[in-house]
């Protein structure tokens, strides 16, 4: 790693000086003087960093203490660092088997280290229930193995404050209670009024390739509702208990919004008129989307997004087409200055299509006779 401590001052108590803020070596740990965010920043570089004084000043740290605080985000790794000294062999402990408790214990609001240090004592040496009350936690099993299955590189400390306050609440602990494992994405879902909440929402991700639009499950939850309160729809969330994919909510949401753009009829609603002519020949089988329900049917069938593109579509930016052979795929093509450009060729699932179809559409988009029928010798 690059060298990031050389202009630090290494003093005769191994300790470091940077600017205002001393830092004392493990086992004791502390920062003094002006502490900010550049303190956490300049702990991380000297647990980081291959210069000679960092690894001078670092020495003491058992190497397994080391490993655990580096799995965890970095923002905590100064508070982490404070916290592993009082108990390095329970803390190794607490960090393999729960390690959002080490996290929550690490982020002690109190000002002075002793306030901090005294009550992280007292959590170490405690029982299970008593250590979950010294962190202001429901006391029970059940909120204890929930807190377990956050894993260390999410104990972020918004994500820390969300379990937090989940956990406070009976009906999303229930739910948490019955998941494998317990992530970012879970806990913002978990802000989600409780009416939309169910386990099956929950066990939503956006794994593989998340539409663009899609900032996250609980952002396209709160669009489908918003979309249904707008029109009038009743319930504004209907799909609870349901086990519906995410490709599903995503297409409802574009038909939402496309149908609160255009209107009640808005599946009806006629394209204007392609502006290459489709193809079909033993090579290439190609033709054009010329409606908003004939888009809506294509997103359906093969998993995308490309209803997103309606309103583009109407206003002349883009064009999308179905493809039946070589492969099926989805074409998207975008206006540019004097022609048209095939931007996505997308099969089933959102996919990539072969790189051998790619390139028959993008001698078509160039190429097509209009209006005939390609002949087997056409030269693609």
């Amino acid at each position: 790693m690059k060298n990031q401590t050389s202009n630090y001052l290494y003093l005769g108590d191994a300790s470091i000086r940077a600017g205002h803020t001393t830092l004392r070596p493990w086992p004791d740990f502390a920062a003094t003087g002006e502490i900010s965010k550049e303190a956490d920043r300049i702990v991380c570089d000297l647990l980081e960093s291959d210069d000679p004084l960092a690894h001078l000043w670092r020495a003491k740290i058992p190497d397994a203490v080391l490993g655990m605080i580096r799995t965890f985000p970095r923002c905590l790794w100064r508070a982490l660092l404070e916290t592993s000294q009082l108990h390095p062999r329970y803390f190794l402990q607490w960090g393999g088997d729960c390690p959002a408790l080490v996290a929550l214990l690490a982020l002690h609001p109190a000002e002075r280290q002793n306030d901090r240090d005294l009550d992280r004592m007292a959590a170490f040496h405690s029982d299970r229930t008593r250590r979950m009350q010294i962190l202001g936690l429901p006391p029970t099993r059940q909120a204890y193995r929930i807190l377990s299955k956050l894993p260390a590189t999410e104990c972020y400390p918004v994500e820390l404050r969300q379990m937090r306050e989940a956990l406070g609440d009976k009906t999303r602990r229930r739910l948490m209670s019955h998941l494998k494992t317990i992530t970012s994405e879970t806990l913002d879902t978990l802000q989600l009024p409780a009416e939309f909440l169910d386990i099956h929402l929950l066990g939503l991700s956006r794994c593989g390739q998340p539409p663009a639009q899609c900032g996250s499950v609980a952002e396209l939850c709160r669009e489908i509702a918003e979309f249904r309160q707008a029109m009038g729809k009743l319930p504004h969330w209907p799909y609870r208990g349901k086990k519906v994919p995410l490709s599903h909510l995503v297409q409802v949401c574009n038909a939402l919004e496309v149908e609160r753009a255009l209107g009640d009829d808005s599946k009806s609603v006629r394209f204007p008129k392609a502006p290459l002519e489709g193809i079909s020949s033993s090579k290439l089988k190609i033709a054009p989307l010329t409606s908003v329900r004939e888009l809506s049917s294509e997103g359906t069938k093969m998993d995308n997004c490309v209803m997103t593109y309606a309103r583009s579509i109407l206003d002349g930016r883009h064009f999308a087409y179905r493809m039946t052979h070589p492969v099926r795929a989805t074409i998207l093509l975008v206006r540019n200055p004097g022609h048209w450009y095939p931007v996505e060729i997308r099969a089933p699932g959102n996919k990539h299509a072969p790189q051998e179809s790619v390139e028959l559409v993008f001698k078509w988009a160039g190429t097509t006779p209009a209006g005939k029928e390609v002949p087997n010798d056409f030269p693609f």
